[in-house]
């Protein structure tokens, strides 16, 4: 069984590897999208939620680093 802080240390290790790919190019954005049914067809707006994204996984790491203390 893990304890909390591996599994916090997990989920920062995930969402990093989660940036990185969303940082590398939009194919992984334009996937989930596709998954989801949303037009692709805008670059701005692929590129307005890849933003979103990284902004959100960042957020969550600060957040999980701050409770680990």
């Amino acid at each position: 069984m893990q304890t909390k802080r591996e599994r916090q240390e997990g989920a920062i290790q995930r969402l990093e590897k989660t940036i990185a790919m969303h940082e590398a190019n939009a194919e992984l954005t334009i996937s989930i999208m596709e998954d989801k049914k949303m037009s692709t067809g805008s670059t701005d707006k692929v590129e307005s939620i890849r933003k979103s994204k990284i902004k959100s996984a960042q957020q969550t790491i600060e957040n999980t680093r701050k409770n680990m203390r």
